[in-house]
């Protein structure tokens, strides 16, 4: 009966794509791009599928949710250079920290930044010796509790910075999760609701300007005014997904005490984006070796012209030391973004 139920979700769950489809193309109507950048080697060595993953400290970013589920204080960092040496980096900082009552806070930046750019002008294509860096982050604070014995359920606040040059667009923004374990063939779903808020604009001193109201009256003085940007909204972003214990100590397939292998399937659906999915396979040995693979970006719907197609292969490992006091883990992911190049992804996790 239970293996009944949980086939029954699954393909629910797989069957809930048709739902989502549209029929209109919402490419590249949001801002705040960078908010969609995948964290943590781990998540993307397992092709984005991490959702539903409990104990993951990159879930300060997938669904914070799932932070409950660590039982000890956790730092993170994630680093990776972007699309094979394009001079984009994407680092990710968290720490999580357990409370009574089954709860947990977790803090998070997510920063991307670039090398130097030159300014260049209508009068000066050519440059202008003059550089700047793109710099965008957001700050989080996230806060989870077990409401159940197996559901838990999250919320993250953030503060969202996007510029270029010396414009800014600033605004907050929110993160909704859930995490249920269901108790059936060591299955587990998540859902997370990310990037839930305002809109942004940009605004700064390159668009102040002076103006002439009256340009056909020589007495009329030029006023200060300042240019008004448009808004637009942040990438609301949809990710449900389900991860199974095939082999482990909860799984109900076999039970092993020093292998685990465990495979996670997940859909998302942006605003600005199709829906596209991924799927994923962990293999653990002894709490100590990890190796990972994932395919990713497959789209469920398609856009007229199918341009829009960017599956793709990531893989990757880890290796964990405990120590008691403390548990150290080192884990890498190689993505690959097909026209972009590959993306080498690093993570340090820290557990006292």
């Amino acid at each position: 009966m239970k293996r009944r139920m949980a086939l029954a979700t699954l393909l629910a769950l797989l069957m809930a794509s048709a739902g989502f489809a549209q029929d209109i193309s919402r490419v590249a109507t949001a801002a705040g791009q960078f908010l969609k950048l995948g964290v943590g080697a781990r998540a993307m060595a397992l092709g984005g599928t991490a959702v539903s993953i409990p104990g993951e400290p990159a879930s300060l970013y997938w669904n914070p949710a799932a932070i409950s589920t660590l039982s000890r204080k956790t730092f993170f960092v994630a680093r990776s250079n972007l699309y094979q040496n394009a001079g984009i980096y994407h680092t990710f900082l968290g720490f999580i920290m357990p409370l009574p009552a089954s709860s947990a806070l977790g803090i998070s930046v997510n920063y991307v930044g670039t090398d130097d750019i030159e300014v260049t002008t209508l009068e000066h294509p050519n440059g202008m010796d003059t550089y700047y860096r793109m710099q965008d982050y957001a700050i989080g604070l996230t806060y989870a509790r077990f409401v159940t014995d197996r559901l838990t359920l999250g919320i993250k606040v953030k503060f969202v910075s996007e510029g270029i040059w010396r414009e800014k667009a600033r605004g907050i923004a929110m993160d909704l999760g859930s995490l249920l374990d269901t108790g059936v063939l060591g299955m587990k779903l998540g859902m997370n609701l990310a990037n839930f808020g305002g809109s942004l604009h940009l605004a700064g001193p390159d668009l102040r300007v002076t103006h002439d109201r009256y340009p056909n009256n020589p007495a009329e003085r030029r006023v200060a005014a300042e240019l008004k940007t448009e808004d637009w909204p942040l990438p609301l972003l949809l990710r449900i997904g389900t991860s199974i214990e095939l082999i482990g100590q909860q799984s109900q397939i076999r039970t092993s005490e020093t292998n685990r292998l465990t495979v996670s399937y997940e859909m998302w659906d942006g605003m600005d984006a199709l829906l596209r999915a991924g799927a994923g396979v962990e293999y653990e040995w002894n709490r100590i070796l990890f190796l990972r693979a994932g395919y990713y970006g497959v789209p469920l719907t398609k856009d007229e012209f199918n341009t829009y197609d960017t599956k793709s292969y990531t893989f990757g490992g880890g290796l964990q030391y405990d120590l008691g006091w403390t548990k150290l883990r080192f884990d890498y992911a190689l993505a690959n973004y097909r026209l972009l190049g590959n993306s080498q992804i690093f993570s340090l996790v820290l557990q006292l």
